[in-house]
């Protein structure tokens, strides 16, 4: 099996692009990303028109930052007045049917490009509302975590051999470290003809395959019952998925989502929020045991050794720059403890400076998932 990566015309950065937009850009105008159209959120629209902006954090009236390449950056921008913020919150919460108020005042929501918002406002804040919108960019290829950084090419080829071969895999990192972007970057691996079901709280993952069905989960309203992440991966299991990806295993649902593995769903993947891989799978215990169903620990344990082949690490650095860390597989339990083997790592070449991101990544010959693929006629290295 070969291992091609693409340019595509979009993904190409300019090199020239300065910190914050051009000022010339009009401010009154509605945002458009990439042919779609946004609300028009008044002064923030210049740093929604830059894509290269990943989090924008209103923090009150006039402290307002942003990440850019890796960066935070406090702008030079501001609203001039509390009622100009307050329409702002108003804009963003429309398409939900709610308002913040001083009853209420927690809101989430999402943008037409996908952008994650929260809202925070007083008697919780106390400087007027608090808005942070995450914005998740459509580069969805590896060409760009290579140009980046973030692996080497036998990473890549390897994780391609992995997606190709039906690995069920699991991405650990902390937050920000780009988790759901690289969930995306595999997603994009899928053969076309595979149905996937995806099931998310916000929508961060675009339609990228063409079988592909998005399920998103729908808060406790007025008339209506809270729908769960739960609730959906066990009805995505009637709907004949080949494989199905849940945007972040938070809740009761990772116990569902282990026993669909388990029963002929190979090739899916989730991400959980953990700072490695054996923190990632304890919290994944910690997780089913909130499901309600009874099981003892090390029941709990072999599910999951027999549900998850790969975990992968990801860490965003100091400087910015994200890269994967380590990529380890559970090679299964002895004397009830889940056992891992690391394929590939990162070392550091500066080891008694932790925050350096400058080093190689080191491949492990002796891995069973190698082998696993080999016997399916897929080769993992270059």
């Amino acid at each position: 099996m070969g291992f091609r990566i693409d340019i595509d015309e979009d993904e190409k950065t300019d090199a020239n692009a300065g910190a914050f937009p051009s000022a010339a850009t009009d401010p009154n105008s509605a945002a458009t990303s990439k042919g779609i159209k946004l609300p028009d959120l008044g002064i923030l629209n210049t740093v929604l028109q830059d894509s290269e902006v990943t989090e924008i954090m209103v923090n009150d009236l006039r402290n307002i930052a942003i990440e850019k390449r890796g960066q935070i950056v406090v702008t030079p921008i501001r609203f001039k007045s509390i009622e100009e913020l307050n329409r702002v919150v108003r804009v963003l919460m429309e398409p939900t049917g709610k308002q913040i108020t001083p009853e209420n005042p927690l809101g989430m929501g999402s943008l037409p490009d996908g952008s994650r918002v929260h809202i925070a406002a007083p008697p919780v804040t106390e400087y007027g509302p608090c808005i942070t919108i995450r914005r998740f960019p459509k580069r969805y290829s590896f060409n760009n975590l290579l140009q980046s950084g973030s692996m080497d090419q036998r990473i890549a080829h390897f994780l391609n051999a992995c997606v190709i071969g039906k690995q069920n895999i699991l991405i650990s990192g902390g937050t920000g470290t780009g988790k759901t972007t690289f969930l995306n970057s595999l997603i994009a691996l899928v053969p076309p003809h595979e149905r996937i079901i995806t099931i998310e709280d916000t929508a961060e993952i675009p339609l990228i395959l063409p079988n592909q069905v998005k399920m998103m989960t729908k808060p406790k309203t007025l008339g209506s019952d809270v729908i769960s992440a739960r609730d959906l991966v066990a009805n995505a299991l009637r709907m004949r998925p080949d494989r199905i990806i849940v945007g972040e295993c938070r809740g009761p649902e990772a116990m569902d989502m282990i026993q669909a593995m388990n029963t002929g769903h190979q090739g899916s993947m989730t991400t959980i929020h953990a700072n490695s891989p054996r923190d990632a799978l304890f919290r994944l215990e910690t997780l089913m045991m909130t499901s309600g169903i009874e099981l003892p620990l090390p029941a709990i344990r072999r599910q999951i050794a027999n549900a998850i082949q790969l975990i992968v690490q990801i860490r965003r650095f100091k400087t910015g720059t994200r890269k994967i860390v380590s990529i380890q597989e559970v090679t299964g339990t002895e004397q009830d403890t889940l056992l891992l083997q690391e394929v590939f790592s990162f070392d550091s070449s500066n080891p008694m400076d932790p925050h350096s991101d400058q080093g190689s990544f080191r491949f492990n010959v002796s891995a069973k998932v190698i082998e696993n693929l080999k016997s399916q006629g897929i080769r993992a290295l270059p």
